[in-house]
């Protein structure tokens, strides 16, 4: 393989790929993604999914070694499983990347506890787990991803109603009647009652959203933990609490304080996604925001349950990399991992040993390339078309 610089989608075994990929790959890779057989038991058109436990361990194994020398130094590895293997799989990377190299497992929930699922003795399952692993996590750098929060933080209950003045000059109310008053009414109570509760609880969020900049909350520091500096000024704040005390801080935002608490800025925890003003916090290892409903025909395939969502891979691919790196799935699949790495500007290697990958997978890509994809993260990641691979048959 001499073209490094062109994206490759290899058709064979995947070991055998992986280890004919040291040629020009070693050191290259700074994310790699796999969803290999689950081991249910179960037998899809695709493949058979019926291993023995240590049949799957002997498969696997091999597999995530070859992964390690095509690792960047600063790359990572994420692995897609449900709990049939998942003991097995944490055993065998502690051993493969080491235990110490562990970033996360993550929890990531794909459906709800209805339908035949919930007739299932014990608990019911509705999750999968990534386990990332980084070659080493010294070096290994995330890249802060923040999901949606669900309605407002209800937390930020305070107008302030002179961002821009000085902050000696600042005077504050609360939300409910600073909107009201926005709204041209006396009081929340009168907007209530003239809009209706539904209507003035949406006028709520939405006016807090757009004028984020006003909206406030006080959160008391944890004394201990801050600067003399900015304990001086806490202890000074306390004997004037209707002050605003403001200390500046070299590449940080200055720190404010009233009453002996710290102000905290709604703004800073809104961003417009998807065309829209959402409140946003900090991803969790537990990942309950990535629908699997309505995915169905995404990508212009059908690979009935198997197929992961592009949001899914978006995320993975978001947090462990840079426009430009090289992304791989051993495991293509239907193409999911290698059609959302070209949309987000990620060069890619995408391996399937499955007829389905020139009948599902290289079509897809060819959609992508073409700019006829208009589904998954096709308008998210402002991707129009553009760009091309090449399509390899794997030395036996």
């Amino acid at each position: 393989m001499s073209e490094t610089h062109e994206n490759l989608l290899l058709h064979g075994d995947n070991l055998t790929a992986l280890r004919e990929l040291r040629a020009n790959f070693t050191g290259a890779i700074s994310c790699v993604y796999l969803d290999p057989p689950f081991n249910t038991g179960r037998l899809f058109a695709e493949y058979k999914d019926s291993l023995g436990a240590e049949a799957w361990v002997r498969m696997m194994r091999p597999r995530l070694e070859a992964l390690v020398p095509l690792l960047r130094e600063d790359g990572a590895v994420f692995v897609e499983i449900d709990d049939t293997q998942l003991g097995e799989l944490l055993r065998v990377m502690d051993e493969t990347f080491g235990a110490k190299n562990r970033i996360s497992l993550i929890t990531v929930v794909r459906s709800a506890s209805t339908g035949h699922k919930a007739i299932n003795p014990g608990p019911i399952h509705v999750s999968d787990f990534i386990l990332a692993y980084a070659k080493d996590k010294k070096k290994w750098r995330y890249r802060p991803q923040v999901r949606v929060r669900e309605g407002l933080d209800r937390a930020y209950t305070t107008w302030l109603d002179n961002p821009d003045a000085p902050h000696e000059t600042w005077t504050f109310r609360t939300l409910r009647s600073a909107i009201a008053a926005e709204l041209g009414f006396a009081s929340p109570r009168e907007a209530a009652a003239h809009l209706g509760k539904s209507a003035f609880a949406a006028k709520l969020t939405t006016e807090t959203l757009a004028r984020a900049h006003h909206v406030v909350r006080f959160a008391q520091p944890r004394y201990e933990a801050i600067s003399r500096a900015a304990q001086t000024v806490v202890d000074r704040s306390r004997a004037a609490p209707t002050k605003v005390f403001r200390l500046a801080r070299e590449g940080r935002p200055p720190f404010l304080v009233r009453g002996g608490n710290r102000i905290l800025f709604l703004r800073d925890k809104v961003r417009e996604l998807d065309g829209r003003l959402n409140v946003v916090e900090p991803l969790t290892n537990v990942w309950t925001d990535v629908p699997f409903q309505g995915i169905a025909r995404e990508g212009g395939v059908v690979f009935s349950r198997n197929k992961k969502p592009e949001r899914l891979l978006e995320r993975v691919i978001a947090m462990a990399s840079d426009p430009g790196d090289w992304v791989l799935d051993p495991f293509l699949g239907s193409g999911t991992t290698a059609a959302v790495a070209h949309k987000m500007n990620r060069r890619w290697i995408g391996i399937e040993s499955g007829d389905h990958l020139l009948s599902l997978a290289k079509p897809r890509l060819e959609r992508v390339i073409r700019g006829d994809d208009a589904t998954g993260i096709t308008r998210r990641a402002g991707f129009r078309g553009g760009g091309s691979f090449v399509t390899r048959e794997v030395s036996e």
